[in-house]
């Protein structure tokens, strides 16, 4: 029998919610099959079996959260009996897994819930089976899952019996607001307002960006770089691209991404993380880009930038925004990343800061090429230019080295033949 696991899709993952399963129990599935769409803090996904079968048992339902490891289903032979116990469980390690997203309420301030009749049994002797999400979820609630009737298997209480043993007890928990366990639909007319329930990614970038600029102390260098020759290489690359076999137009953000790649690599201590009490030092330079899609914002991680070539930066580049905008990213396409740039120059945006993407060290915010006069040889010319300003982790940088790697981010864009060497 193989266990089916909520996969981790992106470094800060910790659980996954089933949308849908694209397959039934008995349904027989081939290795590689996709079997179930998952809605992660960052992307809804689907994710493929491991191996070909059966689906035997379905162990998280559509709309259930599981965190990462966790066992959501069984694949096997027709007749291959079942595990004696299902449900969710916590990683190979024997970790627990994170804390179900439950209802915006804080535990502290929920009261202790008494379980009325309907929903509940006398005290069992000896163990209680439950679910460690179930468990986790219950103890949030203060609800006393002992007595709680379990409908897994062999009377495993799972998540959705806690979840109905919270509804039922919901009108005798006077201090905890009735939508504190049925969030309101999208767009909900109040009259003066129209209220719209954060989505799990949403509420994710809020917790992260507010952990990053809370526990990081950010510090910002700006540098204003001349495009001139930088979009003339970009011409006789296009040109040249026109003719491949694969044909792919190059953008600026290509070129940008190369120059950081290879300045990463000059400059290995701003490939870094800040650990408390030592810094790690990547050996690797993944580049993550930030897209945005109409639910948030999503960074795609460019694997090994500094080893790929323009083109190939090109055409991997659109393959990620084109999967994050399809819901086709795989989790390697979200993993890893070292150092992120956000680009916001086709939106007319001169200059703008951006919030560090922890664990990284660094994030680079890209503004739009604008004329701008100038003062060349003493003469006031017009000239393309384009602000970029480094945000930075002083735990981790210091301003000279801040500066120095700008510097160096510099030099590539305005003296851009490098970037073919």
């Amino acid at each position: 029998m193989k266990t089916v696991e909520m996969p981790k899709m992106g470094d800060t993952m910790e659980e996954g919610k089933i949308l849908r399963w694209l397959k039934h129990e008995g349904d027989s599935i081939e290795r590689g099959e996709s079997i179930a769409e998952v809605e992660t803090d960052k992307v809804n996904i689907e994710i493929q079996a491991f191996a070909s079968g059966v689906l035997r048992k379905i162990l998280v339902n559509e709309g259930e959260s599981a965190p990462i490891n966790a066992s959501i289903a069984y694949i096997g032979a027709v007749d291959e009996p079942l595990p004696s116990e299902g449900g969710a469980k916590g990683d190979k390690n024997g970790k627990k897994g994170a804390a179900p997203k439950g209802p915006e309420t804080l535990a502290s301030e929920a009261p202790v819930v008494s379980v009325p009749a309907s929903a509940a049994v006398a005290e069992p002797a000896g163990r209680i089976f439950i679910s460690p999400l179930a468990r986790r979820f219950a103890e949030e609630y203060k609800l006393d899952y002992r007595q709680v009737r379990g409908t897994g298997p062999n009377g495993r209480i799972i998540k959705m019996d806690v979840e109905a043993a919270l509804q039922q007890a919901a009108p005798a928990a006077a201090s905890a607001p009735a939508a504190a366990f049925e969030p309101m639909p999208v767009g909900s007319d109040t009259g003066e307002v129209v209220e719209i329930p954060l989505t799990t990614m949403r509420r994710t970038i809020a917790k992260r960006l507010s952990q990053s600029m809370q526990t990081a102390p950010h510090f910002y260098v700006t540098s204003v770089i001349d495009t001139g020759k930088l979009a003339e290489l970009r011409a006789q690359i296009n040109a040249y691209a026109i003719n491949d076999p694969t044909p792919i137009k190059v953008s600026f953000n290509d070129l940008i991404v190369k120059a950081v790649a290879q300045a990463l690599l000059r400059m290995p201590q701003v490939n870094v993380s800040f650990a408390e009490d030592k810094l790690i030092q990547k050996k690797s330079v993944h580049i993550g880009v930030a897209v945005a899609l109409e639910q948030g914002l999503i960074v795609p991680v460019l694997h090994n930038a500094d080893k790929r070539g323009i083109l190939d930066i090109a055409r991997e580049t659109r393959r990620l925004a084109e999967a994050a905008r399809t819901n086709k990213l795989k989790p390697e396409d979200l993993s890893g990343g070292t150092f992120t740039i956000s680009n916001l120059g086709m939106f007319d945006v001169e200059s703008f800061t951006a919030i560090i993407n922890q664990p990284e060290s660094a994030i680079l915010a890209v503004g739009s090429i604008t004329p701008t006069p100038a003062v060349v040889d003493g003469q006031v010319v017009v000239r393309d230019r384009m602000k970029v300003t480094l945000s930075s982790d002083h735990r981790a940088l210091d301003g000279a080295v801040a500066a120095r790697f700008l510097q160096e981010v510099k030099r590539l864009l305005e003296e851009p033949f490098g970037l073919l060497l």
